[in-house]
């Protein structure tokens, strides 16, 4: 597999200028990671961070990771706040990390300044149905799509990896069938408020099956993105697992191919399909995905192959849930939205260790 092609590592004299970002819901997982990823991006500036529980207290008591002397981080401030920054034009671009439905809600009461910025990106899933003029932004799958966008609704975690372990199949029209995905999850999945299913005693030492058939919410997220990648609508079943690690998605999709198709055909296809995406790694035949290489890193691993006489695809892929599977995958829809190499302030090397 020929290496991937790296932008340049500077934004074109078109687009050079820098995103002064407020970020909604700073101090939960998502949030935090963002933070992280946007102190080491040359053009993002963290204008206003965010929240409710941390207002005027210091940077350091929500990010106690980060040396307040090299960051220069603002203290976080109330969601009550933000009308007024705005109005000063102390930030054009809102990052929303706040919990499945209490965005949309947040909008509703504050579009008349919200309406005004130059761009926001949605990390929730109130939008990632198109709603509210939002453009899905999975950029290896509908990247021609986002550099014109001034909405953009992130991604879930499950629904990246399922999509990017399917697509090369969906675009060549090669799935029959129903589509089945399993996939095991990190707990900073289900978020950073304390739950009795999520606690260190109840799920420590053990895997648990939740939502099982078509009750999660991301089903209808996945079948979405499958039926764009191919014009055929495909029916998902998802089977949603926990397991005692902090974060990861480790996901299986399985699917009836419409012809006999040999892993080796398989396994080319993908290979010309992602050998230009720096986020997608296509593992050599036999090499399996696993969570730790992907950790910390925007990178989707994927591994391909056919079974059941060729009849059949198993696709698997691994990405950090926090990384690709939210605040990873924001910063790259943020750098394609102002024009700048996609890969900028994004790491592609996971820290298995």
């Amino acid at each position: 597999m020929s290496a991937p092609a790296i932008a340049p590592a500077t934004p074109t004299s078109a687009s050079r200028r820098t995103a002064r970002v407020a970020l909604l819901g700073a101090s939960g997982y998502a949030g935090q990671e963002f933070i992280r990823l946007a102190l080491g991006h040359p053009g993002i500036t963290l204008a206003a961070l965010v929240s409710r529980e941390h207002a005027g207290r210091p940077a350091t008591s929500l990010l106690p990771g980060v040396d307040a002397r090299a960051s220069k981080l603002p203290s976080p401030v109330a969601p009550e706040a933000l009308p007024a920054l705005a109005a000063d034009g102390a930030f054009d671009t809102l990052v929303a990390c706040l919990p499945h439905g209490a965005f949309k809600a947040y909008v509703a009461e504050n579009s008349v300044w919200i309406d005004k910025l130059e761009r926001v990106i949605d990390l929730s899933s109130d939008h990632r149905d198109g709603s509210g003029g939002y453009v899905y932004g999975l950029p290896e799958a509908f990247r021609s799509e986002l550099a014109a966008a001034r909405l953009i609704a992130n991604p879930g975690c499950y629904p990246t990896a399922a999509t990017l372990a399917l697509l090369p199949a969906l675009e060549r029209g090669w799935l029959a069938g129903p589509v089945t995905v399993t996939a095991l999850s990190g707990v900073s999945g289900a978020g950073r408020a304390p739950a009795l299913r999520t606690s260190f005693v109840e799920l420590e030492g053990g895997a648990a099956v939740y939502k099982a058939g078509e009750d999660h919410p991301h089903v209808a997220e996945m079948a979405r993105n499958l039926q764009r990648a191919c014009g055929v609508e495909h029916q998902v079943a998802f089977v949603p697992q926990l397991a005692p690690m902090a974060r990861g998605i480790l996901l299986t999709a399985s699917a009836p191919l419409n012809e006999a198709i040999d892993s080796e055909t398989l396994h080319a296809a993908y290979t010309e399909r992602y050998q230009e995406e720096t986020f997608v790694r296509l593992l050599d035949a036999g090499v399996w995905p696993e969570t730790r290489a992907t950790r910390g890193s925007n990178r989707c691993d994927v591994s391909v192959i056919s079974v059941h006489g060729s009849r059949t695809l198993i696709a698997t892929a691994a990405i950090d849930n926090l990384v690709k599977g939210a605040a990873g995958q924001a910063v790259q829809n943020l750098n394609l939205q102002l024009e700048w190499p996609e890969h900028w302030g994004l790491p592609v090397h996971g820290n298995p260790w």
